[in-house]
């Protein structure tokens, strides 16, 4: 038997409809305009172009979103190049047919579902756009149309989109404005700040990423771009490195300036540094630059010094978090306090704590359990990778008794659990494993729960228990 979906009465009829693309058109007149979204993605999906040109030129909805119909199909590609041809032509006529109020063409590729999101709620920066005419029958625009979109300028495809865009825009000066929620750097770009700032409207800029390829030039020039992002919410930064010749005076101006942007942007609440090997020694000023209280903060693959590890807990902007990782940032040999103190500060609005591969010993643990066990909030909780005993796990289970809203919990396979030359011995650790899942069965009702090894040496994944088949790459012992 088929597990394929039963089509709606409504997706039936768009079918039928669609057979003969004539009479689709002629049909489009009467229709009720609220099967207009299931018929555009339908003519969409189905290539049916002349019914598409006709949806779009009577389009009756403020906002368009396009982005939610491309899924993994290629950007520019026939229908969307269709679509946006036809709304070219429309901007370019004086006056346009009264019931075409489209305000918002939204290329962004949403999580939604497509028909949960055609009509949409109003951006917050969309205006009154229109002013009808009684003389006439038309609806003269007095304002740009506004056309939003996420870039990811790493691959082809979206720097073609940008470029397409950009030449549209210049095109039609005045009558379109780009929009851009989501900005994502894989690359320096550095040629393209200009017209990056000049066709963008960055004032609307929600995510800003910056990957791989962008070293410390990039972060230098990048300084009064970011100035300009007044609504930034999320910056995250990843894989910055240091350049290969550059002096100590010149790191200090780069991150300076930099940083003196952060101090402007007063609706930052998501902050992820991710092996920022250039910030490694300033991460005292980033933080401190920082004037709201985050509630997602991520530092992860990075090396801290003592002084900044000591000072994490006294910046105001981690007072509030709900999500904290430090994932693979070492902590063997500092002190377990400043995590603790971030623990207590943080305890009542914690939901996910990730401390994945920072080498935590037992007496560190110990430190933070009494704190871990006031994160009344906390729905997932990772500690893989870490050297923890048999006897420290079960400390750490009876601590988290009053976490009644844990659903995801990953622990380290007890350090008992290996021999001498530290590979997981298969008998023992199935023992331990057993005996700490049973411990936790009499303390609370527990999520999903599981025990992962270290990571192995060759291929860098764990062996986790009861899920993972065996570690092609290391040697069990059972």
């Amino acid at each position: 038997m088929s597990s394929k979906p039963l089509l709606t009465l409504q997706e039936l009829a768009g079918q039928n409809l669609l057979r003969n693309e004539d009479l689709a058109i002629i049909a489009l007149k009467n229709l009720p305009i609220i099967f207009l979204p299931r018929l555009l993605k339908q003519a969409y999906d189905g290539n049916h172009l002349k019914v598409l040109r006709a949806i779009v030129s009577s389009w009756p909805f403020p906002r368009l979103p396009l982005g939610a119909l491309k899924k993994r199909a290629p950007y520019l590609e026939t229908q969307l190049q269709v679509v946006l041809e036809e709304i070219d032509k429309l901007l370019i006529q004086e006056v346009r047919p009264r019931n075409y109020i489209l305000s918002v063409l939204d290329l962004r590729s949403v999580r939604q579902n497509y028909l949960d999101v055609w009509p949409g709620s109003m951006d917050n920066w969309l205006p009154k756009i229109t002013q009808e005419d009684p003389c006439c029958s038309k609806t003269i625009m007095t304002h740009p149309l506004k056309v939003v979109v996420n870039l990811n300028l790493k691959d082809r495809g979206q720097s073609r989109l940008f470029t397409y865009l950009v030449q549209w825009s210049d095109r039609r000066k005045g009558l379109l404005q780009l929009y851009c929620n989501e900005l994502q750097i894989w690359s320096p770009f550095l040629q393209n700040y200009r017209r990056l700032s000049q066709k963008v409207n960055l004032e609307y800029v929600e995510t800003l990423g910056l990957y791989s390829s962008c070293s410390s030039s990039f972060l230098h020039y990048l300084a009064p771009y970011l100035r300009q992002m007044r609504n930034l919410r999320k910056l995250a930064l990843s894989d910055i490195r240091e350049e290969n010749v550059i002096s100590p005076e010149k790191r200090r101006r780069i991150i300076t300036r930099f940083t003196l942007q952060i101090l402007k942007l007063e609706r930052l609440q998501k902050l992820h540094l991710d092996a920022v090997c250039f910030l490694e020694g300033y991460m005292d000023q980033l933080l401190g630059s920082v004037k709201t209280s985050l509630d997602d903060l991520a530092v992860t693959h990075c090396n801290l010094s003592v002084s900044e590890w000591n000072h994490l807990s006294e910046f105001p902007c981690v007072s509030q978090l709900q999500q904290l990782s430090l994932e693979n940032v070492r902590l063997t040999g500092l002190s377990p306090e400043p995590l603790r103190v971030l623990l207590v500060k943080a305890g009542p609005t914690l939901v996910g704590l990730d401390l994945e591969d920072c080498h935590l010993e037992d007496g560190q643990l110990h430190a933070i359990l009494p704190a871990l066990s006031r994160c009344s909030q906390l729905t997932n909780f990772s500690l893989y990778g870490n050297q923890i005993s048999m006897s420290a796990m079960k400390d750490l289970l009876h601590h988290t008794a009053s976490l009644i809203h844990l659903r995801l919990e990953l622990y380290p396979v007890p350090q008992d659990s290996y021999d001498y030359s530290g590979t997981p011995h298969m008998q023992r650790m199935q023992q331990h494993c057993d005996e700490l899942m049973n411990l936790l069965k009499t303390i609370r009702e527990p999520g999903r729960v599981f025990f992962g090894t270290d990571r192995c040496d060759q291929c860098s994944n764990r062996y986790i228990y009861n899920k993972t088949i065996r570690c092609t790459c290391r040697r069990f012992y059972y």
